[in-house]
């Protein structure tokens, strides 16, 4: 699909666009996002014309590139988000980031003004190819006389997600006129011997039946993960007698689970119960007490996993590029002694009976909403979690369910875009629950009119602690050096809105919850399109984890 030139005529510009609108069909893609714009009008009506793939439009193309992000990772299907010419280009690159470091197939198309304009400060244009530079996988820029759009949509497809799966960037210069005097009644339909999905190929995959045999082994998972990874691993680890520590994305529903892996690890019981080998699967666990522990306790590491990245810690002796899914799939049965694992089972045991009783509180904190958002939202959907906050909360406090998927952006760890993802899960057709803090939601607020006017089911719990309330954890509160009034300026950022009220403003149903069995009440509802908010206090925050922690150590005898 490389080339140059100018597309110089209206049936011309139909045709193409028409032709690699089926193509993405072909290839098996049912969903658009697409932003308002002059230049991308041949792609627009191309979309709206197509029997096979569904075209949602999003006024606001930072939105509208995460809830591609969201129905990407929610299917496993790469969606497409389709702009204007010049900066509503550049709105895409967080979203563009975060699908690149989660491996989410997405396909971005952006309109371009005709070639021979490039360099001359034209308005609305810039040098858009490349734009994305090494974020995406390829980029592909539309030529005027290529007769096999249709096919090079396919093969933009098959490079989104074969291999490791990830963003491909194709630009489309377009020239005037850019709407037709008549419209076709409807793009070309799918080819009927099409492929809708990408071949099969079979890896050889590694067999650690040896390397494992007789060894006492803990299985450390973390990142993102498809649907069906958490309950293959817990089947593995059970035939392995080997307990697992996963964060939020990746945790099996299954007795070998460890609910309180972070507090092991905070307490030292990751050194008592010291394993001969650890076994990983995939990124960093959500834990920063437990890969701080890989990085250093020294012991034999095999790390499974697909990805452009290294082991970040450099502590994996052996790295197997593997799907974990594939790899955990099909390693044989073990005969294994349990004896080990009733250890991790015991300890794990010990340590719950301390934070349940630690959690039990009718005055909502955040410890206790991540607990009963987790128990209580209705089965057979999705939780998205947003970062900082809630999901190390859901990572320490929640609980694993094998009726939910939990789904999170956790490839940068950005806290933008955080309701347009859960509203792209939304549209890919799973009842979706988020639960995100109060930046989070002002970040993207604007995404409150696209669920209010798409009417989406999607239910969104927002923790309003007015401001930061992570750093109240990190160095920049916790030494003591910055003062009150810097600290607040810069980091506390408080705002003193109510997210109800925004929301009621865009037209979105809201309610605010003041105790923790209204809250269990309105999660355990049917999921619509609305918000619950619930307040907390930053300051309080803190007291209320080393409270817990104070807990623990008491049930331990180590305080």
């Amino acid at each position: 699909m490389a080339g140059e030139g100018r597309l110089a005529t209206v049936d011309h510009n139909t045709e193409l666009c028409s032709e690699m609108v089926a193509g993405f069909a072909d290839a098996g893609v049912t969903l658009a996002f697409i932003s308002p714009g002059s230049r991308n009008a041949p792609l627009t009506l191309a979309f709206a014309l197509s029997d096979e793939i569904k075209e949602v439009g999003i006024r606001d193309e930072r939105s509208a590139g995460f809830l591609a992000l969201g129905a990407a990772k929610a299917s496993g299907v790469p969606a497409i988000v389709v702009c204007t010419s010049g900066s509503a280009a550049t709105h895409y690159l967080p979203a563009i980031v975060e699908a690149n470091q989660s491996s989410t197939p997405l396909i971005v198309i952006t309109a371009d003004r005709p070639v021979e304009l490039r360099g001359t400060f034209a308005p609305q244009t810039m040098d858009q190819t490349d734009l994305y530079g090494s974020h995406v996988k390829a980029s592909f820029e539309s030529g005027s006389s290529s007769t096999d759009w249709r096919e090079s949509a396919r093969a933009i497809v098959e490079t989104a997600r074969n291999g490791i799966a990830g963003p491909v960037h194709v630009n489309v210069p377009l020239s005037e006129p850019l709407v037709p005097d008549t419209l076709p009644e409807t793009v070309g339909r799918a080819s009927s011997g099409a492929s809708k999905q990408a071949p099969v190929v079979a890896e050889p995959l590694p067999d650690l039946a040896k390397e494992l045999a007789d060894k006492r082994v803990l299985i450390v998972a973390g990142g993102s993960c498809d649907a069906s990874f958490p309950g293959l691993l817990g089947a593995y680890a059970g035939s392995l007698a080997s307990a697992v520590i996963a964060g939020p994305q990746c945790r099996p529903d299954h007795p070998t689970t460890l609910r309180t892996a972070d507090m092991l690890a905070r307490t030292g019981h990751l050194d008592t119960l010291r394993p001969d080998i650890v076994l990983r699967f995939g990124g960093l666990p959500t834990s920063k007490s437990v890969w701080t522990w890989l990085e250093t306790c020294g012991i034999t590491q095999i790390l499974v996993g697909r990805s452009r990245l290294s082991d970040p810690l450099d502590s994996a002796a052996t790295l197997l590029d593997a799907s974990p899914t594939d790899f955990v799939a099909h390693q044989p049965d073990f005969t294994a002694n349990p004896g080990y694992l009733y250890e991790w089972q015991a300890a794990d045991r010990f340590m719950s009976s301390a934070i349940d009783a630690a959690l039990s509180s009718s005055t909502p904190t955040e410890p206790a909403i991540a607990r009963a958002v987790t128990e209580a939202v209705p089965a057979d959907s999705t939780l998205f979690v947003g970062s900082s906050m809630p999901i190390r909360d859901v990572g320490t406090f929640g609980l694993p369910r094998s009726d939910v998927r939990v789904i999170a952006n956790r490839g940068v760890n950005g806290i933008d875009g955080s309701i347009s993802t859960a509203l792209g899960i939304a549209m890919s057709g799973t009842p979706t629950t988020a639960l995100i803090g109060d930046i989070a939601a002002m970040h993207d607020a604007t995404a409150l009119s696209e669920l209010a006017r798409l009417g989406a089911p999607l239910r969104i719990i927002v923790i309003n602690n007015d401001g930061g309330g992570i750093f109240s954890f990190l160095p920049q509160r916790r030494t003591g050096v910055i003062d009150d009034d810097v600290y607040e300026k810069h980091w506390g950022t408080p705002h003193g809105l109510s997210l109800a009220a925004i929301a009621e403003s865009m037209g979105l149903a809201a309610t605010r919850v003041e105790t923790m069995d209204e809250l269990t009440e309105a999660i355990r509802g049917p999921i619509g399109p609305g918000l619950i908010e619930v307040t907390t206090d930053r300051t309080e925050n803190v007291d209320v984890h080393r409270a817990i922690g104070a807990s623990v150590r008491e049930a331990l005898g180590t305080e």
